[in-house]
């Protein structure tokens, strides 16, 4: 394996991570109000808040990985911004 396939393996892992745990946050938000350490309205806004930012930031951060780099070919030049 090159270091090129290392880094996009060990950059899609590290999205798809954040993606789960974020999901996990949010279905304990929804689901389980007791695993929410402190009880009100506010925090349970807040977690629910940090845990979308963090699925939204680390689904478009995989999105764009696999955009402009795959396992086959490591820069998709098509997808140059300024290309």
């Amino acid at each position: 394996m090159t270091h090129q396939e290392r880094l996009y393996r060990a950059l899609k892992s590290e999205c798809e991570a954040n993606i789960n745990e974020a999901l996990l946050a949010l279905d304990m938000c929804f689901t389980k109000a007791t695993a929410i350490g402190e009880h009100t309205s506010e925090h349970f806004l807040e977690e629910a808040s940090k845990a979308l930012s963090k699925l939204t930031d680390a689904r478009d951060r995989l999105d764009t990985l696999k955009e402009y780099y795959n396992d086959s070919s490591f820069f998709n030049k098509e997808q140059q911004l300024n290309g």
